[in-house]
């Protein structure tokens, strides 16, 4: 520990050793502000967020609604649980409703949780579970994609598929599998490989794991309509995608026909409340709504609908179908791309790819060989000492801005990449 960090620091935090963060860490950047889409640190500098917090952070810090609408609840009723009982807060039947209302039929009925982690954990927990109800129990394989991500937890680390939390976590769950590419005809072969009538689900997501490429529309439709064929349910992640991210609701939305169950999560509150989301179609909800054994489906915590985060939830959408807001997503995410194009030239940049407000900068040295992702780690600390927060990936810079970015705030954007590019000290 550095001598700057206070000797009584106790926060053990992050997916990196800590000794990377006393690193790189300095306790007058920690932040204590929100102004807009900018924060603001303990020595008084202002950074624009291009990370949304954690990718969360969807409205920026001063969505006023969203603020209004959680203290009335702290006012009216600020604890409940749908967990047990038969009394939720009004205000979740309420927020359900309004959100199957926009989900695609039939995924009409809603269970509540806090983190995406816990939601894709409970659609593969879902699937299995109706398949012991419904006479199948020997379908309990999940399929799941190499480096698609799913949070981490028990199952989640499972179903994410990054080698390295499987190498480090185990033992994980035995019956998760993972195709090494996300094409149809590789997942259809590994459920034929582990036998159709063992196989309960298959789950993806429309853009893969933190690649922030683009959504392939015509391979997920292809997907449902394989998986309805074998009857494997189709489980679609939609914890970063969903919620307005790309411009629309859900990518969901757009096929032809929907899948089996959705997982949504991030954006529902706008980053004010911890909120997840698993939207279940209708078959399987009336399949299990009067099963043959008196038992309802064993997955939950006590916080699952928690009214304050039902209220921010049902202010939420409020902003996201007000007229004109998501097709403004749409509109300012090509502005973006065309100004980030502008970059071409400056030392690493490559080509920009995605849509809405997700979208990925390249990053590559002179030979064509993408940065590695501790290099992309390092411009990232470049870019936060000019004033931008921004994430990291292999070979790219992920830009996720909040949905309410401004026009004069993507120039603002791409100007303080344009100094960090030049200002940073490119390493092999």
């Amino acid at each position: 520990m550095t001598s700057d960090f206070p000797a009584d620091y106790a926060v053990w935090h992050g997916l990196s050793p800590m000794t990377d963060f006393f690193r790189d860490a300095d306790p007058g950047q920690f932040l204590v502000e929100g102004d807009g889409n900018h924060v603001i640190d303990a020595a008084g500098r202002r950074y624009l967020d291009a990370r949304s917090s954690m990718w969360n952070l969807t409205l920026g810090h001063s969505c006023e609604p969203v603020k209004e609408a959680m203290r009335r609840q702290l006012d009216t009723l600020p604890s409940g649980t749908v967990m047990r009982y038969e009394q939720p807060p009004v205000v979740a039947v309420e927020y359900a409703a309004r959100l199957a209302a926009l989900m695609p039929a039939p995924l009409r009925h809603v269970r509540f949780g806090n983190t995406g982690s816990q939601m894709t954990e409970a659609a593969a927990m879902l699937s299995r579970f109706h398949r012991r109800v419904t006479g199948q129990p020997d379908r309990r394989y999940v399929v799941a994609v190499h480096n698609g991500y799913h949070g981490t937890g028990p199952l989640a680390t499972a179903l994410t598929g990054e080698p390295i939390l499987h190498e480090w976590s185990a033992p994980l769950d035995a019956y998760v599998r993972h195709v090494t590419a996300p094409t149809l005809p590789e997942i259809l072969a590994l459920v034929e490989e582990i036998g159709v009538e063992r196989v309960t689900a298959v789950v993806v997501e429309p853009v893969l794991g933190s690649d922030i490429g683009a959504v392939s529309l015509p391979f997920l439709e292809s997907l449902v309509a394989e998986c309805r064929a074998r009857d494997v349910h189709l489980v679609v992640d939609e914890v970063t995608t969903g919620a307005g991210r790309t411009g629309t609701m859900t990518v969901s939305e757009r096929l032809a026909v929907a899948p089996d169950m959705v997982v949504l999560g991030k954006g529902l509150s706008a980053g004010y409340f911890p909120l997840a989301a698993l939207v279940v179609g209708t078959p399987i909800f009336d399949a299990l709504a009067d099963p043959p054994l008196r038992l309802g489906f064993p997955n939950g915590s006590t916080t699952d609908g928690h009214p304050i985060g039902m209220a921010a939830g049902l202010a939420v959408l409020d902003v996201l179908t007000a007229p004109g807001f998501l097709a403004g997503i749409r509109e300012t995410g090509r502005h973006l791309v065309e100004l980030l194009t502008g970059l071409a030239g400056e030392p690493g940049a490559g080509p920009v790819v995605g849509e809405g407000m997700m979208l990925r900068l390249e990053l590559a040295h002179d030979d064509g060989t993408p940065w590695s992702v501790r290099e992309v780690n390092r411009f990232r600390l470049t870019c936060r000492d000019h004033g931008l927060l921004t994430s990291y990936a292999p070979g790219f810079l992920p830009l996720m801005p909040p949905l309410t970015l401004s026009r004069a705030e993507c120039g603002e954007l791409v100007d303080l990449l344009r100094a960090a590019l030049r200002a940073h000290k490119v390493e092999r």
